[in-house]
């Protein structure tokens, strides 16, 4: 009897599985999901509020004030907002008609509905940053192995992590702007030859390009753009240039006006997954430091390895600052020490490089 109980029990829990992995198949990017709570009990006395439509964002902020905003509390469709994929060759980004005090909340809300968490959330700087997460694609195995990670969800554990970085700027045009996303990625992999020790470490992997589309993509729809012409927008080629940065010394010139350098310069140390401490556009400032992606994850590196104690007993480095200076049509980037003095060291040389290497 009580094995033919087991029986029924394993069998009902198998389709229920096999059914949630039929439903989740083809996905690129799949987080823990938050936990959505029931729809809020007001007293009989009291009024509910009006929840519909708050967060939905218009085609002009503007307009939407000047109208006195959304009076129904009824939308059978939601309003298509006005955004669009630019591009500069390889690098995506969003432009939106809307104020970015209008969007912060709003981007915040997306990533929490993606199931990650916010661990950075600096509107100052127009810095958003996730924390890292298990991308439940990424896990590997047949079906079967799938289907036992879903019930024992501690079971399998996916050998790659990943989090996500969004930058905002105001755009060029007044009242727009501007959404940049960079992927970080982080490894398991094995220490030694001895397949069997299960002596594995994890190190930093490259951005994953896909993963950067998929999440431009979610965000378009989730802004109100459907889903055949975000798609149609982000497989657009991208836009061949003449190179625009070289190295001169010292210095990194590009040949575009400040504005524009600005903001590309802003966006490739995000890439080279550098922290911006702090910055100063009316001075041409930004204040960066070097992470180590694998401790910020709190995993066990090739150099994390090398040191004990924790992280907040270590002697803080002070941030570099990266000064842009605008001449007309041309910028020049230069690496300041703490003083603000010009930098030359091996360090300063080397981030020039991977930021020409990065603007081009």
């Amino acid at each position: 009897m009580r094995k033919g109980i087991a029986i029924v029990a394993v069998a009902t829990a198998v389709c229920f599985l096999l059914s949630g992995c039929a439903s989740s198949s083809g996905r690129k990017a799949e987080y823990q999901r938050a936990v959505t709570l029931p729809p809020l009990e007001v007293p009989p006395d009291l009024t509910a509020p009006d929840l519909q439509g708050d967060m939905e964002l218009p085609q002009s902020y503007s307009a939407h004030v000047a109208q006195g905003g959304d009076k129904s509390g009824v939308q059978v469709l939601p309003q298509q907002a006005n955004v669009r994929v630019l591009r500069d060759h390889d690098m995506r980004w969003l432009q939106v008609n809307a104020e970015p005090e209008q969007l912060w909340a709003r981007l915040r809300e997306f990533w929490q509905k993606q199931g990650l968490e916010i661990k950075i959330d600096e509107p100052r700087l127009g810095l958003m940053e996730t924390q890292w997460a298990e991308n439940k694609a990424d896990v590997p195995g047949d079906w079967i192995t799938n289907m036992v990670s879903k019930l024992f969800k501690s079971a399998y554990s996916a050998p790659t992590r990943d989090k996500f970085r969004t930058r905002v700027e105001r755009g060029a045009t007044p009242g727009t702007t501007e959404i940049f996303v960079t992927h970080y990625g982080l490894e398991e992999i094995q220490r030694g030859q001895n397949v069997e020790s299960y002596d594995t470490i994890w190190q930093s992997r490259p951005a994953d390009p896909e993963l950067v589309a998929e999440m431009l993509n979610r965000m378009m729809v989730y802004f109100g753009v459907p889903q055949a012409e975000a798609e149609t927008q982000l497989a657009a080629a991208p836009v061949a240039a003449e190179p625009r940065a070289r190295l001169d010394g010292a210095a990194l010139q590009i040949n575009e006006s400040f504005p524009r350098a600005w903001r590309r310069v802003g966006i490739a140390l995000d890439r080279l997954g550098l922290v911006v401490e702090d910055r100063d556009r009316s001075a041409g400032l930004y204040y960066i430091r070097p992470v180590d992606q694998v401790a910020d994850a709190g995993k066990k590196g090739f150099f994390s390895s090398l040191f004990s104690g924790k992280e907040e007993d270590r002697p803080a480095e002070p941030p570099a600052r990266i000064l842009l200076q605008g001449n007309g049509e041309t910028t020049r980037v230069t690496v300041q020490d703490k003083s603000g003095v010009l930098a030359t060291t091996p360090q300063a040389v080397k981030i020039l490089q991977q930021l020409e290497s990065e603007l081009r």
